[in-house]
């Protein structure tokens, strides 16, 4: 058993079964090596994650959840309908498109957002509200 003060995996574990039962409003995705859950809509706040080297560190907020995001959008994260913001989908694909051309992982993220999340059909469009 590995050392899990917080129950991390047992709340890995129901976020997990609620997305596979199609529950509004939940991601889980590995970034930086750490599995992360995502709530959109929670009191203690929508992000969950444990990492016993990175304690001492303080991620950006945002930036978690935006690789989340395109996490699920190449199919290496999983969320169930209506979890992310359309605004923010469409926030991240103008940033990412804001980049200069010779930019290329950018827009690339930004066509790959684009195409799995607004575009007309999009199969990521029923994660978003």
């Amino acid at each position: 058993m590995s050392f899990d003060p917080f129950a991390i995996h047992d709340y890995h574990d129901k976020v997990r079964a609620k997305i596979e039962a199609g529950e509004p409003g939940f991601a889980q995705s590995v970034v930086n090596e750490v599995m992360v859950s995502y709530e959109s809509a929670s009191f203690r706040g929508p992000i969950y994650a444990y990492d016993s080297v990175a304690l001492g560190t303080t991620p950006r907020v945002s930036a978690i959840l935006e690789e989340m995001i395109i996490d699920v959008a190449r199919g290496e994260g999983i969320a169930s309908p209506r979890t992310f913001s359309r605004a923010r989908v469409e926030r991240l694909v103008a940033d990412l498109q804001s980049f200069p051309i010779t930019f290329l992982k950018p827009r690339q993220r930004a066509e790959l957002l684009h195409r799995f999340y607004l575009a007309e059909g999009a199969p990521g469009g029923v994660l978003l509200f």
